[in-house]
C-alpha cells in the first residue's frame, strides 16, 4: 500500500486524495490488512462487497470501493508487483439505488431563495445554476477567464478547499455562456480587478462553499419551508442539467455544459418531471392522430367516467334502500 500511496494517490487532485484515503483507512486496510495481493480473489472481494450493502453502505460508496480496489490491482500490475487477473473484474454491487430521492427547487422556490440572500452569494448561485459548473469551479473562476465581451466564462481550473488544480477531467475544461448574468457580472466586477484575481473572494483568498451554504443558503432555504435533505450546490447543478434539457437542449449539450466525461453521468443529474412527460405524450397523441381524433378520445373517457359516477351513486343509493341481510328493504319505498 505505500507503494500505491506514493506512486498513485499523491498524483491526485485534493478532492480525490481525501475520498481515496477515507475509503483506504475506514474500509479497505481494516478488511485486508496483512494479506498479500494473492489472498485475494474474485470470492473474497465479492463477499466484501457483499457485507458492505449489509452494512447499509450506500450504493456509490461500495462502486468507489469497488474503483478502488480495482485501481490497486492494476497499478500493481503496471508496475510488476502482480501478473493475475484483477479480481474485481466480475464481482457486482447489485442494481443501482439512490439513497435518497432526488430533488431539485421548482422556478418559484429558485426565485424565492434568490431574493433572501446577500448580492454576493446571489450571483454565486446564478452563475451555479445558470451554467451548471460545479461549485469548485465556480470558486476558481479568475477574472482573466471571464470574457464579459462575449458574455463567456472559461472553465481552466478549479479551487477545492485550500487546492488549486486544473479541471476534473479534459472534458471539464470548457466555454460556458453567460447569457443574462453579463450585466451582474459587470457590477460585481472591482475597476482595478487584475486578471488573476478571483470572481468570488474574501481578502483576496477563495470563499468556502461549506461556510456559504452554512451560514446563508440552507438555513433561508429552512426558513421558506423549501429545504430537503442533501439540498445543497449539487442542487442548483442538478436543476442546471434538468432544465436545458426541459427548453430543449440535447443529453449530449447538458454533458457539454456540465463537463461529464461520459452521457450516463449527466442522465443521473437530470430529473424529469411528470408534468414534461405528460406534455410530451400529448403532442406525440395529437400528431399520431389529430388533434381531432385525441379531442374525440378525451371526450369519450369524459363521458365514461360521468358514467362510472352515475353507477356509484346508484350504488350508494340502493345501499340505502336494502336491508342488512341484502333481500329485506328498510322502508317500504321499494316494496311499493
Amino acid at each position: 500500500m505505500n507503494a500505491y500511496n506514493q506512486g498513485h494517490i499523491t498524483t491526485l487532485s485534493a478532492g480525490a486524495r481525501k475520498k481515496y484515503l477515507d475509503l483506504l483507512a475506514r474500509h479497505l486496510l481494516p478488511a485486508f490488512a496483512g494479506k498479500r495481493l494473492c489472498d485475494i480473489d474474485t470470492e473474497t472481494v465479492q463477499a466484501f462487497l457483499n457485507t458492505k450493502k449489509e452494512d447499509g453502505l450506500a450504493w456509490w460508496t461500495r462502486n468507489d470501493l469497488k474503483s478502488l480496489l480495482s485501481s490497486i490491482f492494476a497499478k500493481a500490475g503496471d508496475w510488476s508487483y502482480w501478473d493475475g487477473r484483477n479480481p474485481t473484474l466480475r464481482t457486482s454491487i447489485g442494481r443501482k439505488q439512490w439513497k435518497r430521492e432526488r430533488l431539485i427547487l421548482t422556478d418559484d422556490q429558485f426565485r424565492g431563495l434568490l431574493v433572501v440572500l446577500p448580492n454576493w452569494v446571489q450571483l454565486m448561485v446564478l452563475t451555479a445554476v445558470s451554467t451548471g459548473m460545479r461549485i469548485s469551479e465556480v470558486i476558481g473562476l479568475k477574472w482573466r477567464n471571464v470574457d464579459l465581451e462575449r458574455g463567456i466564462v472559461f472553465v481552466t481550473e478549479r479551487f477545492y478547499r485550500g487546492d488549486t488544480n486544473e479541471p476534473k477531467s479534459p472534458k471539464a475544461r470548457r466555454r460556458l455562456p453567460l447569457g443574462l448574468l453579463v450585466e451582474n457580472y459587470r457590477n460585481h466586477k472591482p475597476a482595478d480587478a487584475l486578471g488573476d484575481r478571483y470572481v468570488f473572494e474574501k481578502g483576496g483568498s477563495p470563499l468556502d462553499d461549506r461556510a456559504m451554504l452554512k451560514d446563508f443558503i440552507r438555513p433561508a432555504a429552512k426558513r421558506l419551508g423549501i429545504y430537503f435533505p442533501g439540498f445543497g450546490w449539487h442542487s442548483f447543478r442538478r436543476q442546471h442539467i434538468t432544465r436545458i434539457q426541459e427548453e430543449g437542449a440535447t443529453t449530449f449539450d447538458a454533458q457539454t455544459q456540465a463537463g461529464h466525461s461520459r452521457p450516463d453521468m449527466t442522465s443521473d443529474y437530470t430529473m424529469v418531471s411528470y408534468e414534461r412527460r405528460n406534455q410530451a405524450v400529448l403532442r406525440f397523441q395529437e400528431q399520431l392522430l389529430g388533434k381531432s381524433q385525441t379531442s374525440a378520445i378525451n371526450c369519450g373517457i369524459v363521458r365514461e367516467l360521468c358514467g362510472m359516477r352515475e353507477m356509484i351513486k346508484c350504488g350508494k343509493l340502493l345501499k340505502e334502500m336494502v336491508g342488512p341481510w341484502g333481500l329485506e328493504p328498510q322502508t317500504s319505498t321499494v316494496s311499493k
